[in-house]
């Protein structure tokens, strides 16, 4: 993680020191969890993209990978009632990869990523919950390659979030979200087009959920995104705004048997022609036991998506080739030892370059062992 994920840090560290001694304000890791894997992954497909100063003339690639990881939450506060709490929690990892089939050399990117956040929990009577959340994302990238093996640039990404969770009011209960963030992509002085891609945005969502077992949640957002750094060509609106709108399904049952099916609606427009899409998608996630002490865990998620114009360039955000994606994997977990579990999976994606209509395959097998030192 980057440098300035030190704040957050330090706010927890300082909540921690403040807090009195006594059962309400008991410190505690909810979870700890130290990771190390290994994969395999195949690219293929259409690579263009304004984002890479080299061009390399393959279309297909594969890289090896290792990674070392670690996540936790930890419980800094929580009142005796249960009504206030407050929890750090972090993410991050380093990947070292080894690509190769590339025709002029190959590349050993290294990935480190993480994210880190704060989050304050406050009843607000007999109504609801309210969340208030503050993270920090960040990400780095060395010696990372041409297409075919797409990999995400380095970024900074600050959020803030407010979430009411409401009780159930006749069977029916209600949740919104207002959040704020800004990107800021780390440019380079060969490839000075990531800094087009730095954008500040503010979103709302608000749904209703019902049933017990077996629960539907219907749901609404919007956003305004920002771009100061891409221009319109257009004197009187110089620089690009996009605002998008979702409106989503979910159905969800929890068991011993987890499902949940969803469908969702996109629609973004924009003063500049080049990002305007419509879009819609569906996923399936679903979790059972098995035999032998096997967890099966299986995930897809389907898009179709269409661009409002037809335009040569249709530069594209990161992080959309991912939200625009469609992909799907298959996991069986098995623990090893009482803190020990591991995990394999076979997964497929396919999703957008950072130029809108250029798509890519990606085709992958993990094995995966998770330690966690309290036991959780």
């Amino acid at each position: 993680m980057r440098r300035r994920t030190w704040w957050l840090t330090a706010a927890g560290l300082l909540a921690l020191s403040l807090q009195p001694s006594g059962g309400g304000a008991q410190v505690r890791w909810q979870d700890l969890v130290f990771t190390l894997g290994s994969s395999m992954d195949g690219y293929s497909g259409n690579f263009s993209a304004v984002t890479v100063s080299v061009v390399d003339t393959t279309r297909q690639a594969f890289a090896v990978a290792g990674e070392l990881g670690a996540r936790g939450t930890l419980s800094l506060y929580r009142s005796e009632t249960g009504h206030r709490s407050l929890e750090w929690s972090f993410d991050g990892g380093v990947r070292q990869a080894a690509a190769f089939g590339f025709r002029s050399l190959d590349y050993s990117p290294r990935e480190l990523a993480g994210n880190t956040a704060l989050s304050w929990q406050q009843s607000v009577g007999t109504w609801g919950y309210l969340t208030l959340r503050g993270a920090y994302r960040a990400r780095t990238v060395k010696d990372r390659p041409p297409m075919p093996l797409f990999l995400q640039p380095g970024y900074d990404n600050p959020r803030g979030s407010l979430h009411l969770d409401t009780r159930s009011f006749e069977g029916v209960s209600f949740d919104g979200t207002l959040d704020v963030e800004s990107a800021d992509y780390k440019a380079t002085e060969f490839i000075p087009q990531l800094d087009l891609l730095d954008r500040k945005s503010a979103g709302i969502e608000m749904g209703a959920r019902w049933g017990g077992t077996s629960t539907m949640r219907f749901y609404v957002s919007a956003r305004r995104t920002e771009y100061g750094k891409q221009g319109t060509f257009d004197a009187s609106d110089p620089f690009r705004r996009d605002h998008t709108a979702r409106v989503g399904l979910e159905w969800t049952y929890a068991s011993d048997i987890f499902a949940q099916v969803g469908l969702e609606g996109v629609v973004n427009r924009s003063n500049s022609d080049r990002p305007e899409y419509d879009a819609v998608s569906g996923h399936l996630l679903f979790q059972t036991p098995l035999p032998g002490e096997f967890t099966l865990n299986a995930y897809a998620v389907l898009l179709a998506k269409s661009y409002v114009r037809t335009t040569g360039f249709a530069l594209l955000v990161p992080g959309e080739e991912a939200d625009n994606a469609s992909a799907a994997y298959v996991q069986l977990t098995r623990p090893v030892s009482p803190n020990l579990d591991a995990a394999v999976r076979l997964g497929w994606t396919r999703a957008e370059t950072n130029t809108g209509n250029a798509y890519y395959q990606r085709f992958g097998g993990s094995l995966q062992f998770n330690f966690r030192p309290n036991g959780g």
